[in-house]
């Protein structure tokens, strides 16, 4: 707010627009100038019209060039152009000669203590030297040369919420300031571990926690999902296999060997106490953390690892207090494909990825196709790759094995017709080579053993992996940190601009007389009725929109069947398709290998294009939606926050859509059209034909089942928070409209009182708004 404005609001109790177009004052700049600057800027509503029929008055407005005000609009104007000369010539001597110019119609009764208190306060040097411009100056120069880290913009704004618990008084904002700071306390960033059997991710994970709370001490051997978290407790819980889950298994087991032999074995040893664990709601236990190996070890002879989906795991470890959660996955080979479909949904939530290989293990094409899938479908935007065991090797072995891994990445894009994303993905993930046994070493107390071995913490490569981890979720390039610090300042900027508005409309009242506050409460009264029925209209025109969405999103259903109907065809026709070329041309069927890639890419990019497809049907409804409440409640001060003039539901759904909804696996699918292809003949493709049909429509069952339910919850979440927010303006409006027949009501009933002290009471409620208005400039040039 500029100094005008705090002159009129403070002083006049209004808030001053222009409205005239008079002449600028043309004058010479002197002290005796700036005692008749004074005098008129001391006149208000008041007794204005004793000033103006001065013969005195009028020749002190012709000393300054300027015709005397006729009414108290045009002496506003005037009085405006009179402050801003003042806040633009703010000499120590000019600012005494206003001060004593005050202090004289003080002592001469012209001006009342109240008036001449407001006006000192308002026109005091230091107040003016730390005016709002040279704020921005100095906010915008640290914008240009530093650019803060998440941790460093995170400690930055727990301070302001400090300090704004002091400088807030209504109940309301205070309670919402206190849900701001648990959203940006209880953010989690996660990290996944992923690789084959063997990669060493429980020596890492040890080495990175500084204690072997995962591995051979604790876990040998996992074969199951761990979440591992922040828990003073130490505490762990594992939770089974639903019965819906577990005959989806069973049904895996009679088209996939490895699946048979699992639920086989799980069968034999748990035989009629399978029914124990396996519940319709998923059963969880807590366990001894000492006695988790017995639950989660391939090797343990009770076999409870079969039974267990997922682990949560609870620690205490200094590494996991900022939130940090760390998702450690089975291998990329389990031979249970419903565990790698439990991966894949919380990779797809992850906000980070490090893929481990085993340096004396050449590179998998598990290893080939994760990092494809990672990156191209998953959305992943970081994904180090870390090389384990790297003091086996020589460092001419390390980059063989790194341009060994490049060059099977090309290969397979190559085989997949993607060539053209191979330097997207090479400029997306990282290769770091490390020694986790040395750092675990390290880390653990052993030290002396790593030395003897020739390895400091440094040459582990454990640092280098630390650093990435921390730069990535917490350093100035963080995607989600920005994210979540963007939302944090836009959040406590609303709610310091609600507080200066009820602020404002405090000193308003305060500058009036008792008949004036009760002609406005009964002006207030009048209305209410009419207020309460226009909300009860936009609350209604709310509810039927977002009924509205809800059913366009069930309307979406049948969009997504046609749409994966399509996409079965597609799969169909592009395998019959290659199988007559190859008939015809090299007089065989196309290799296994071909066909899977036939297949999977054709799935995974099928599903990519329609839920595209989707998204953008999505988003015109809300931009129609958005665009006709804009329009309803411009008024209201209705806006989402982007810079278009309309609304751009685009920007507000933008990172929405884009993962988890490529997490069912398909080896059943690939197998059995493998298995139909193998025995395809040629002449005779329209058996095949009709094979492929049957094969593929029974299994998209699986797949449109999950894809429907996924989209259908991403969807409603999204109206949900939608809706929030188109409710927030008509929100705003009624607390504004209980806050101030409040504050009328107050005023009123503590009038006499207030009245004695009504200059102290301004002043400090003025100076509480510009303490608010430095914050909001500090929230806005934090970077």
């Amino acid at each position: 707010m500029s100094l005008a404005s705090d002159y009129f609001l403070l002083y006049h109790g209004i808030s001053f627009e222009k409205n005239l177009d008079i002449e600028p004052l043309n004058t010479i700049l002197d002290e005796n100038n700036f005692t008749i600057f004074a005098l008129i800027i001391s006149a208000n509503r008041k007794n204005y019209d004793k000033y103006i029929n001065l013969i005195s008055f009028r020749t002190l407005c012709q000393n300054i060039n300027i015709k005397t005000p006729s009414n108290i609009n045009e002496l506003h104007h005037i009085q405006n152009d009179i402050v801003e000369i003042i806040l633009n010539n703010k000499t120590k001597k000019y600012i005494n000669t206003i001060h004593s110019t005050f202090e004289y119609l003080k002592d001469e009764n012209i001006l009342n203590n109240e008036n001449y208190s407001k006006l000192i306060s308002l026109f005091d040097d230091k107040e003016l030297e730390n005016s709002n411009d040279e704020l921005n100056t100095n906010l915008i120069k640290i914008d240009d040369d530093h650019k803060s880290s998440f941790k460093e913009l995170k400690t930055s704004i727990e301070n302001i919420i400090l300090e704004l618990k002091n400088e807030l008084s209504n109940k309301e904002i205070l309670l919402e300031l206190e849900n701001t700071n648990k959203y940006i306390n209880n953010q989690k960033f996660s990290i996944g571990i992923t690789g084959v059997m063997n990669a060493g991710k429980s020596t890492m994970l040890n080495a990175l926690m500084g204690k072997e709370i995962l591995g051979s001490a604790v876990v040998p051997e996992t074969a199951n999902l761990t979440i591992v978290k922040h828990n003073p407790s130490n505490n762990a819980k594992v939770f089974y296999w639903n019965t819906k889950e577990w005959e989806k298994i069973e049904n895996s087991a009679k088209q996939l060997e490895s699946m048979k032999d699992f639920v086989n074995e799980t069968n034999k040893v748990f035989q009629d106490s399978l029914k124990d664990y396996i519940k319709p709601n998923s059963r969880f236990d807590e366990v001894d953390i000492n006695d988790l190996a017995s639950y989660t070890s391939a090797e343990h002879s009770g076999k409870k690892c079969n039974l267990v989906k997922y682990v949560e795991l609870g620690s205490n470890l200094p590494f996991l207090q900022d939130g940090i959660e760390i998702v450690d996955t089975p291998g990329l080979d389990d031979p249970v494909i419903q565990r790698e479909e439990i991966t894949k949904e919380y990779i797809s939530k992850c906000d980070m990825m490090l893929h481990l290989m085993n340096v004396s293990q050449s590179t998998t094409l598990k290893d080939v196709e994760f990092i494809i899938d990672a990156v191209l479908y998953q959305n992943i935007s970081k994904l180090l790759v870390v090389i384990t065991r790297a003091d086996t090797v020589s460092k001419a072995n390390l980059e063989e094995v790194i341009n060994y891994t490049k060059n099977s990445i090309q290969k397979q894009l190559k085989a997949q017709n993607k060539d053209s994303q191979l330097d997207h993905i090479l400029k997306t993930i990282k290769f770091v080579p490390i020694s986790g046994y040395m750092a675990l070493l390290h880390r653990t107390g052993r030290e002396e053993q790593a030395l003897e071995a020739g390895f400091t913490l440094e040459d582990t490569g454990i640092l280098e992996i630390e650093n990435y981890l921390m730069d990535t979720l917490f350093g100035t390039s963080s995607q989600k940190g920005d994210l979540v610090i963007q939302s944090t300042k836009t959040q406590i900027s609303r709610l310091i601009e609600k507080q200066i508005g009820f602020n404002n409309y405090e000193l308003t009242l305060l500058s009036k007389s008792k008949d004036e506050l009760e002609k406005e409460l009964n002006e207030f009264n009048k209305k209410k009725e009419l207020n309460k029925r226009f909300l009860s209209s936009m609350t209604e025109d709310i509810n039927y929109y977002k009924n509205d969405a809800k059913s366009y999103i069930n309307s979406l259903e049948t969009f997504l069947q046609s749409e994966l109907i399509e996409l079965q065809n597609v799969i169909r026709q592009r395998v019959v398709n290659d199988v007559r070329y190859s008939l015809e041309k090299n007089k065989k069927r196309p290799e296994n290998s071909r066909v899977k890639v036939i297949v999977e890419t054709a799935v995974k990019d099928g599903i990519i294009d329609v839920i595209r497809d989707y998204r953008y049907k999505f988003i015109k409804k809300s931009q129609t939606i958005g665009e006709q409440c804009e329009q309803k409640y411009h008024d209201l001060g209705f806006a989402i926050g982007h810079k278009n003039d309309n609304f751009d539901a685009r920007g507000f759904f933008q990172d929405d859509f884009k993962s988890g909804f490529l997490t069912s696996n398909n080896d059943i699918l690939v197998n059995q059209i493998i298995q139909a292809v193998s025995n395809a003949k040629d002449g005779k493709i329209n058996e095949l034909d009709r094979i492929l049909t049957d094969i593929i429509k029974n299994e998209f069952k699986a797949i449109e089942e999950d894809i429907k339910a996924k989209a259908k919850k991403v969807s409603s979440l999204l109206i949900d928070t939608f809706f929030t927010t188109l409710n927030a303006p008509l929100k705003a409006f009624e607390q504004r409209l209980q806050n101030e027949e409040q504050s009328l009501q107050n005023q009123l009933s503590s009038f006499e009182e207030n009245d004695k002290n009504r200059a102290e009471l301004s002043i400090n409620i003025h100076k509480n708004i510009k303490k608010l208005e430095n914050i909001l400039l500090t929230i806005k040039g934090l970077h």
